[in-house]
């Protein structure tokens, strides 16, 4: 075990101030309110089986139907309950969002933080291609990627994570810059620690608040961009519910029969917004945890313990 004198311990990076106390009282609200909701929502698509009133691709009454008793978000164009589209549907968009965005922080989040810890002309060369990439809007890179591969569910899923693996690669990137020069940092090099173990015992911890803030962003867009995609024909193949899809079936009645198209638009609409708030919250909440753990801890000149890999 060494001891090392003088060294600050790891401090997270600091949070937006939020102004009074009051404010960031309102924020925790809104983001629990998020988070509660965002179950809820999740919940729901999940027990599908369990809640929708009939099979999503079943024709239960009158084409157009308005919303009615029977029918609480009326019928599609041909005659299909909505809102049992919706429930299914969200199953499919909801997977397409999770896996794109895990596999697009699979890629993104080891090629930010190496690159922003080793430096030099590596993590330069690395950087311009990423940034080539974040040249492209992401919904013209995930085009070209369908079109190439041809449409499908798969597809979809990868395209949509390589639109979005160079965000999660910049913003990690940034992040460690900003970590790497502190001192706990460069003590734990000195006292021998390799530098996988720097990356993930002592850099990852304090950057982790904004990996939760861009993942939970990253799930509304990529829920965006996969419902577009699916809006264009590229993703499920009728008649498989999905929030996209539906929403594209509904554009040629939305003169006389809004609310085929109203139920997953809405949907759509409210899951970027739950992401985004969900987000802010965990992000403040873990910013806030590592703040009071320094507090606790002592002042930044205390001894700090490294034990040797």
């Amino acid at each position: 075990m060494t001891v090392i004198e003088g060294v600050a311990a790891p401090t997270p990076v600091q949070a937006p101030r939020v102004g009074p106390a009051g404010d960031r009282g309102g924020r925790d609200v809104f983001g629990l309110i998020a988070c509660l909701v965002g179950i809820l929502l999740v919940l729901a698509c999940v027990l599908a089986p369990l809640l929708a009133p009939s099979d999503p691709t079943t024709i239960v009454g009158q084409a157009r139907a308005h919303p009615s008793a029977a029918h609480w978000f009326g019928t599609d164009g041909l005659g299909r309950d909505v809102l049992s589209r919706t429930l299914f549907g969200g199953r499919e968009t909801l997977i397409i969002a999770l896996l794109s965005t895990f596999f697009a922080a699979l890629v993104g989040v080891p090629i930010g933080m190496l690159a922003g810890y080793v430096g030099q002309w590596p993590a330069a060369v690395t950087m311009r291609i990423m940034d080539v990439f974040l040249a492209f809007p992401g919904l013209l890179l995930a085009l070209v990627i369908v079109t190439v591969r041809g449409p499908g569910t798969a597809t979809v899923v990868t395209a949509v994570a390589v639109a979005f693996a160079p965000v999660f690669a910049r913003v990690l990137y940034g992040a460690t810059q900003r970590v790497r020069g502190q001192e706990y940092v460069a003590a734990a090099r000195v006292v021998g620690c390799g530098r996988l173990r720097i990356l993930t015992r002592h850099i990852f911890p304090v950057i982790l608040p904004e990996l939760i803030v861009v993942l939970s962003s990253a799930i509304g867009w990529t829920t965006l961009l996969s419902a577009t995609l699916n809006f264009l024909g590229f993703g499920v193949r009728p008649p498989a519910p999905e929030w996209g899809a539906d929403l594209s079936a509904g554009v040629n009645y939305i003169s006389q029969a809004w609310w085929i198209s109203t139920a997953p638009g809405i949907a759509i609409t409210l899951v970027i917004l739950l992401a985004n708030l969900v987000g802010d919250y965990l992000g403040g909440l873990l910013t806030r945890a590592g703040n009071g753990r320094r507090s606790r801890s002592g002042p930044a000149h205390r001894r700090v313990r490294l034990s040797r890999p």
